[in-house]
C-alpha cells in the first residue's frame, strides 16, 4: 500500500468513528487554507466543530512504535529499526494557527494529532492520541465555555467561506516550491556568513549582532 493510500484509508476510520459523535457537530474533512501572507497551502484532515471546541485533527497511519526522544525529536521503530519522523503535532499547530487567522482570532482551534494503528502509547503531550482514544478526548475536553448552537452555524459558515478548492497535488507542489524557497535561502545565508560578500550582487556585506546588511542593495537577514 502507497504512502497515499495508506493515508486515506487513515482518514476514512477517523471520518468514520467521528459519526459516532451524538451531539449536534459537523465535520470538515480535507479542507485547504490559504496562508494569506505567503500565499502557500493548509491542507487539513478533519475539522470537528463541536460544542466542546474547534478541533484541528491530523491523521497519522504509521506503522511501528511512535515516540519522542528526550531531545524532542520524532521517532517510529520498525523491526527493531528507529527511524527519525517530521513532528506532526509542529505541523498540525500551523494548521491550527492559519486557521485561527483565518477566522480573525474569534475563535481559538484545538491542534490533535490522531495515530490510528494506536502505536502512539507513551508521548509527552496531551493533544497527541490513538484512535480509540478519540471519542474520549472529544467528550472529556475541559472546556472554558460551551459553544452554542449559534456559535457552531458561525463557524461552520465561516469554514465554508475561507476554504478553497485546491487538489491534492497541488498542495505538493506548493510544499516543493516552499521547500525549494527555504533552501535557495538557507544557501544565500551561508555564503554571506563565508564569504562576507552579498549572494545577490557581490557587495561586501555589514554585519553588527548576528544582523547581516547589504548596504548596496538592501538585502539582509538576522540569525
Amino acid at each position: 500500500m502507497s504512502k497515499v493510500s495508506r493515508g486515506l484509508t487513515g482518514e476514512k476510520k477517523v471520518i468514520s468513528l467521528l459519526k459516532g459523535i451524538k451531539e449536534r457537530h459537523y465535520v470538515f474533512n480535507d479542507v485547504t487554507l490559504l496562508n494569506q501572507a505567503s500565499e502557500m497551502s493548509h491542507q487539513i484532515d478533519h475539522i470537528l466543530i463541536h460544542p466542546h471546541g474547534l478541533f484541528v485533527i491530523e491523521t497519522k497511519n504509521y506503522f511501528g512504535n511512535i515516540q519522542v526522544e528526550e531531545d524532542g525529536t520524532w521517532t517510529k521503530t520498525i523491526r527493531g529499526q528507529k527511524q527519525r519522523i517530521h513532528s506532526p503535532l509542529s505541523q498540525n499547530k500551523s494548521h491550527a494557527i492559519t486557521l485561527r487567522k483565518a477566522l480573525k482570532s474569534k475563535y481559538k482551534p484545538i491542534p490533535v494529532v490522531v495515530f490510528v494503528k494506536n502505536n502512539a502509547p507513551y508521548l509527552p503531550d496531551e493533544n497527541v492520541i490513538n484512535l480509540e482514544d478519540l471519542l474520549l478526548f472529544i467528550s472529556s475536553y475541559p472546556y472554558t465555555q460551551k459553544y452554542s448552537d449559534d456559535q457552531l452555524e458561525e463557524i461552520k459558515a465561516m469554514i465554508e467561506q475561507i476554504s478553497v478548492d485546491i487538489s491534492k497535488q497541488e498542495h505538493l507542489e506548493n510544499i516543493a516550491t516552499m521547500k525549494k524557497v527555504r533552501k535557495e535561502l538557507e544557501a544565500e545565508m551561508t555564503y554571506a556568513i563565508e564569504t562576507g560578500l552579498c549572494p545577490r550582487c557581490d557587495h561586501k556585506i555589514k554585519e553588527e549582532n548576528y544582523s547581516y546588511l547589504c548596504p548596496h542593495c538592501g538585502y539582509h537577514f538576522k540569525l
